[in-house]
């Protein structure tokens, strides 16, 4: 009897724990050659993936036959790092197209211009030594037809460039909203020190708020243009070259068979 219980109670416990004992038996897949087939914190904040996980530490992506992904999901708690298992996450197609989507809108952007003097302009896919891949400018990011896609042989490339990128606008914006709050509150301090009457002060804040917007849109001007990157211009293609231009690509390590697919 006794014998017969203990059977019982092993099958009910492998029966429970059946679901955790296939998904260990899985191998982590590999969802973008960016990724690979573990999301780490950076990754995960880069691409916006499993946002309400709090605490967030890392995550591992098995596929399913059904071509579904599950994602092992690891996490900070007080008693240390637990996991949780999330089935049926994302179909693999749907995640490879969300993740280039992210990854074109924040690409850098380049130009082509042909020995024609025909300009091409978009994101940079991928970069070979014999052609580049470029999404079009002109697509919004959720269309990924042929149309979007443009291969240019490097031979008809007169002039490449890419561009720089500059913060200036936005620099200058924030340094001028921080002197318009900031100045008259130095402006009445600066004055109460020397003289604690009302009237000054008031005159204090007023310049205060003439002289602290200037300050700081200069500040911005100057920021914005330390912090500035110029635009890299390649008239001929050098192996060098090629290999300097590979970081700028989305898909630097070259295009995979699944862009094939999404394409």
């Amino acid at each position: 009897m006794k014998t017969k219980f203990y059977f019982l109670f092993v099958f009910v416990l492998l029966l429970n724990n059946f679901p955790l004992i296939a998904q260990e038996s899985k191998k982590p897949f590999v969802v973008s050659p960016l990724i690979g087939d573990t999301l780490s914190l950076e990754k995960r904040n880069y691409y916006n993936l499993l946002p309400t996980i709090k605490e967030f530490q890392f995550a591992i992506f098995y596929l399913n036959a059904d071509s579904l992904l599950d994602v092992r999901v690891s996490y900070k708690t007080r008693n240390g790092i637990r996991d949780t298992l999330i089935n049926n996450y994302k179909s693999l197609t749907n995640m490879r197209t969300y993740l280039l989507k992210v990854d074109i809108e924040m690409a850098r952007k380049v130009a082509v211009y042909f020995v024609n003097q025909i300009t091409f302009k978009g994101s940079l896919v991928t970069i070979s030594d014999v052609s580049v891949l470029i999404f079009n400018e002109d697509c919004d990011g959720n269309d990924f037809s042929d149309n979007c896609f443009t291969r240019i042989k490097n031979t008809d490339i007169n002039k490449f460039i890419v561009n720089g990128k500059s913060d200036i606008g936005l620099t200058t914006l924030w340094g001028t909203l921080i002197g318009l709050g900031v100045g008259p509150i130095v402006g009445a301090i600066s004055q109460a020190i020397y003289d604690d009457d009302d009237i000054t002060v008031g005159v204090g804040a007023a310049y205060g708020l003439l002289i602290g917007p200037a300050v700081g849109l200069l500040a911005g001007l100057i920021y914005g243009a330390v912090t500035s990157t110029p635009d890299i211009i390649i008239e001929q293609f050098s192996e060098d070259d090629i290999k300097g231009l590979s970081q700028y690509a989305i898909l630097p390590s070259g295009e995979p068979d699944e862009l094939r697919k999404i394409k």
